[in-house]
């Protein structure tokens, strides 16, 4: 894959993106719909919240399984969070917000939460670079950020794979590009064919999307991702 050197190109790839039809198709999905394979590719800003209530309250997630959801009672799951947990919040729909949660173990979880039991978290400064370094991952997705030898630019690499045996197809990110604050965006060029890439920096995540054209059928490198702390 063709390794990006100047940043201006990523941006020039970015602005397509925005009439891409692999990610304008998101438009074409209900607005009551929030789920996690949609999640990373639905937002251009992330916001980090912490949910609120009283000691022992649970706060149950509300699925989009019909036309009644997310208001519906039937709606509710039994996947719950409790004051003082951390979500991230793609967008908000009448009285609910898109969140995504991970406990401290087990799968993440993706669905919506009532507004009024968020309180939205405010970043105190613009990330550094340095807040971008590290090996990143999602199952089995990796993306690995550094410094790059262009003054200002980061270089990424990742890798990321579907199937399994026979049947496993990949992926793979190698570009320079520069951030701006919290967010990054960069692409192989102008065609929506073309692999383009989103990043946001939320609290101690890294929330990527991508145009579903980053690698061979089904791979994605689209996910929420933690850093792996350094041994």
């Amino acid at each position: 894959m063709r390794r990006l050197v100047q940043a201006t190109l990523g941006l020039l790839a970015w602005s397509l993106l925005q009439v891409s039809p692999a990610f304008a198709q998101l438009k074409g999905n209900p607005d009551n719909v929030c789920r996690n394979g949609y999640f990373p590719r639905e937002s251009t800003n992330y916001r980090l919240a912490k949910i609120k209530g009283a000691a022992g309250d649970r706060i149950t997630f509300h699925g989009d399984d019909s036309e009644r959801c997310p208001d519906d009672a039937a709606c509710r799951l039994k996947t719950y969070v409790i004051p003082g947990d951390e979500v991230i919040v793609s967008r908000t729909f009448g009285k609910f917000a898109c969140s995504w949660f991970q406990p401290r173990k087990g799968t993440e979880t993706v669905g919506w939460i009532e507004t009024d039991r968020l309180a939205w978290q405010a970043d105190a400064r613009s990330p550094a670079m340095r807040d971008w370094f590290g090996e990143w991952h999602a199952y089995d997705n990796v993306i690995s950020i550094s410094n790059s030898k262009a003054a200002g630019t980061l270089a990424i690499k990742g890798e990321a794979t579907w199937g399994s045996g026979s049947r496993t197809h990949t992926g793979e990110l190698d570009y320079d590009a520069k951030p701006s604050a919290d967010k990054m965006k960069f692409g192989d060029g102008t065609d929506e064919s073309d692999c383009q890439v989103t990043m946001q920096l939320v609290g101690t995540y890294l929330v990527v999307g991508d145009n579903l054209h980053c690698g061979g059928a089904n791979v994605s490198f689209s996910g929420v991702y933690q850093r792996r702390p350094k041994r």
